[in-house]
């Protein structure tokens, strides 16, 4: 008795040798399309990801900010801030001071509250006092309503009573 199969494209062997024409350019048209089919999907791939968009922060923008305070308080102290450049806002500032051991280093937490009662800027300053003035860097670590978004760093330059700082916010 003969075997069938239900699966017209299959063949035995008796029917269908490995050598022949036949086999070859069903092999040859099923590489082609499997070829074409990467083709195809690799270009899809490409040109979708052509498309998207790029998310990307906006351009650093140039800023100073100047606070002036009162270090008879210190290490706490409060005084007041004025800023030009890409941010033009002033009010009133808080800065703790956490120096090290020598006072030769210090960590600042910077608060400025703009009189314009918009929000709060946080700013985080490593000053080092070996030179002088004093020097360091700043960075926007947070900020509220307004300035929930504000991102920025830069140098810092401490002349006596203030704190200089220029750089670029984003």
């Amino acid at each position: 008795m003969k075997k069938t199969t239900n699966l017209p494209l299959i063949a035995t062997r008796k029917q269908f040798h490995i050598n022949s024409p036949l086999k070859k350019r069903i092999l040859i048209m099923r590489h082609n399309k499997l070829f074409s089919a990467a083709i195809a999907l690799c270009m899809i791939a490409f040109f979708t990801m052509g498309s998207v968009p790029s998310a990307s922060a906006s351009p650093p923008t140039p800023v100073t900010i100047t606070a002036v305070f009162n270090f008879g308080i210190f290490p706490n102290v409060t005084g007041t801030f004025t800023t030009t450049g890409a941010l033009t806002i002033s009010g009133r500032a808080t800065m703790d001071v956490y120096s090290n051991v020598n006072g030769v280093r210090a960590h600042c937490v910077v608060t400025l509250i703009p009189s314009d009662n918009t929000g709060s800027i946080t700013i985080h300053q490593e000053c080092q006092f070996a030179s002088s003035p004093p020097k360091g860097r700043w960075e926007i670590i947070s900020g509220t309503r307004a300035y929930a978004n504000l991102r920025g760093n830069g140098s810092l330059l401490m002349p006596p009573l203030t704190e200089a700082m220029r750089g670029v916010i984003y």
